[in-house]
């Protein structure tokens, strides 16, 4: 196929309604990309938006076999990343910081291996099934036949709220204690509730206890955890969370 049929083969598979509203999205250099992730069978369509953000949109796709799949498009807009690149500077895993594009293919990559960390620890994240420059494909999260909804926007009992503040509590304490990380950017926005399990998403600023401004985002993400369930009636504090956290309990 030439580079033209590739981009008209792609556009086809892409059931997108209103899809001209993202044609920012699939420039060319991106419908060529989807196409090498087609083939290798990473997902087969591209179905409807999932979530918009100033770095990437998430769209749901599927497989040949009808299994469901999130596509993480990160936007080529340097402008927008360069402020991320704190988040790696620092990381031990990524010695040379690359400019440009590249550096949006590295923070793509930098996800797609912060994920796969934290789920063969057994943390709830979405499964991590590959990256490509700037197109990461990761496990559908769903809850009730829609997409999995942001904790902050879940109707709860009292029951509900305290179990789901214990798994939150038991997947900082893995991460700082077992993976030695932190999220970096932990709210009631980076939580969804996939059958009524929290899962952590959003973890591409996620860094190592070693980075240069890991303790500043260790606090940050406990200020929120604190502030968040504070306001519906858990008994909590940051010291409280922060001394749970790093006990070896």
């Amino acid at each position: 196929m030439t580079k033209k049929e590739k981009e008209e083969f792609v556009k086809e598979k892409i059931k997108i309604p209103g899809r001209k509203t993202y044609d920012e999205v699939f420039d060319k250099s991106t419908l060529l990309l989807i196409y090498d992730m087609m083939t290798d069978g990473y997902f087969d369509i591209i179905e409807h938006p999932i979530s918009t953000g100033k770095e990437a949109k998430v769209f749901k796709g599927q497989k040949k076999d009808g299994t469901p799949v999130a596509i993480k498009v990160m936007r080529i807009n340097t402008a927008v990343f360069k402020k991320y690149r704190k988040y790696i500077e620092g990381d031990y895993r990524f010695k040379d910081i690359p400019k440009g594009r590249k550096l949006i293919f590295t923070w793509a990559k930098k996800e797609h291996a912060n994920l796969r960390k934290m789920y063969e620890a057994g943390i709830r994240v979405p499964k991590p099934y590959g990256v490509s420059k700037n197109i990461l494909v990761m496990e559908y999260l769903e809850h009730m036949g829609h997409p999995a909804p942001m904790l902050k926007d879940v109707k709860m009992t009292d029951e509900d709220v305290e179990w789901i503040y214990e798994e939150v509590i038991g997947y900082l304490k893995k991460l700082y204690n077992e993976l030695e990380f932190v999220h970096g950017d932990l709210s009631e926005f980076n939580i969804l509730i996939s059958n009524s399990e929290p899962y952590l998403i959003d973890v591409s600023q996620s860094v190592p206890l070693s980075h240069p401004h890991a303790v500043e985002l260790f606090r940050r993400d406990i200020e929120n955890i604190a502030r968040y369930f504070g306001s519906l009636g858990i008994d909590t504090s940051k010291e409280k969370i922060i001394e749970r956290v790093k006990s070896d309990e």
